[in-house]
């Protein structure tokens, strides 16, 4: 493999994809699957395209091997969040290089993952290796939004797409480096947490808003919001988070992860529970979670509506059922005259497991990227598309070979996102490699 004209490979064809402005919404992820339909019948790969709505692109191609083993999807998102160009210090969609770093919306979330997939994919392909496993580059929308155009729209009405797979690949992983850091930490996603929005609706009879009375609609809403943030719900700690935080504690420097080897018996302790839940992040590891994210009451301030309503965002840990999830609000809101409803269809979250050829194949890749990190399976606090394809019977993972710091990583649906172009060439030898070790004959 000619490693160096990889990653320049890697670094004009990321730069020529930021270009294409995929915002969601509207999407307009066509354009983005014209761009690598184009690249793919160049390299006589064929490839299939279908829209799911207007605009709404997604593409699959395939690389095949002898059948002896079920194919690796390689999944990406073509559809990026929205980029306030007020606040970004370069066209969010200029693919701009300076210091070392490609800037760009989506150069993390997640058109980079996607590139690198399709080079290592163009890389074997012209060094006709020889394959135990189907490659399966799967390009979706809408990931942002939902996945309706995309991920769940592929494994409804294109199935085939995912025919002889065994596991799926795609966002997000990485390697975690720092000062807090004793040695890097490289983080692979076996899980998600899956969302269950609800909407409380109360109603009452209207007035003037001069003459309130305690059972108005807003006020009934207000008094059940607060009762359900003040409930407590029993922590759920799962034996692969146990496993991330003894690995963490482990990696951390100056004793930062003291107590981390024993977590359910250090959340006994007040004064250690106090520290841990002043980190969200790790807060929404062991619970589920409700954030209330909209309200709506009156069209004018001095009338006083019949109906007010909240959007709550609840996420749920793998395992949780999202019946007894919603019976469990009704009972902490206690009021018979607010009203719960869950707005989407109900999902529920699967494991992967961190046993599996493919994951030991991940883990080692990671070893190569960063010597001496510590690889742990970590359960998202957000989702991706991966719950799609677990339910669709696939083992599936969220991985990058992208050593990050804290700064780089949060930049994701920041301002200013970019990624270092070492990542990209490294990135591209190192999932080169990681598919010849899991699928090469």
């Amino acid at each position: 493999m000619d490693w160096d004209g990889l990653g320049e490979e890697t670094i004009e064809i990321l730069r020529s994809y930021l270009g294409v402005d995929t915002t969601n919404p509207p999407g307009n992820e066509r354009e983005g699957v014209r761009f690598l339909a184009a690249i793919l019948e160049r390299e006589g790969i064929a490839s299939e395209t279908a829209e799911s709505g207007p605009g709404r692109g997604n593409l699959v191609a395939r690389l095949l091997g002898d059948g002896s083993l079920g194919g690796v999807v390689l999944h990406h998102h073509i559809d990026v969040v929205y980029a306030d160009r007020r606040y970004w210090s370069v066209d969010p969609f200029g693919a701009v290089i300076r210091d070392g770093y490609l800037y760009g919306r989506g150069a993390l979330d997640m058109k980079s993952i996607g590139v690198l997939q399709l080079v290592a994919l163009l890389a074997l392909k012209r060094a006709r290796v020889p394959l135990k496993r189907d490659l399966i580059f799967l390009a979706t929308a809408d990931e942002e939004a939902g996945s309706r155009f995309g991920a769940q729209w592929v494994a409804a009405e294109r199935r085939e797409w995912l025919a002889g797979a065994e596991y799926a690949l795609s966002e997000f992983g990485l390697v975690d480096t720092g000062p807090r850091y004793r040695v890097p930490l490289g983080l692979i996603e076996v899980s998600e947490k899956v969302p269950l929005p609800l909407r409380l609706t109360a109603r009452s009879a209207p007035g003037h808003g001069s003459m309130p009375w305690p059972d108005t609609a807003p006020h009934r809403l207000i008094r059940a919001l607060g009762r359900l943030l003040a409930a407590e719900r029993k922590l759920r700690l799962l034996p692969e988070t146990q496993e991330l935080f003894a690995r963490l504690g482990g990696a951390l420097a100056g004793g930062e992860g003291r107590g981390y080897e024993d977590l359910a018996r250090s959340l006994e302790d007040p004064g250690f529970r106090a520290r841990f839940f002043a980190t969200p992040h790790y807060a929404a590891m062991v619970r589920t979670t409700f954030a209330v994210t909209r309200l709506k009451g009156s069209e004018k301030s001095n009338v006083i509506p019949p109906e007010a309503t909240a959007e709550v965002d609840c996420r749920m840990l793998p395992g949780d059922d999202p019946e007894e999830v919603v019976a469990w609000v009704r009972r902490a809101i206690d009021d018979d005259r607010v009203e719960v409803e869950v707005t989407t269809p109900l999902k529920r979250a699967n494991l992967s497991p961190p046993d599996t050829e493919l994951y030991k194949a991940l883990a080692d890749a990671l070893g190569r990227r960063a010597p001496g990190v510590v690889v742990a399976p970590q359960i998202s606090v957000a989702f991706t598309d991966n719950w799609v394809f677990r339910g669709s019977g696939l083992h599936a993972y969220g991985f990058s070979p992208f050593v990050l710091a804290e700064e780089e990583w949060r930049r994701v649906h920041g301002n200013d996102e970019r990624v270092s172009l070492e990542n990209l060439c490294a990135g591209v030898r190192a999932y080169t490699e990681m598919l010849l070790a899991v699928a090469g004959a």
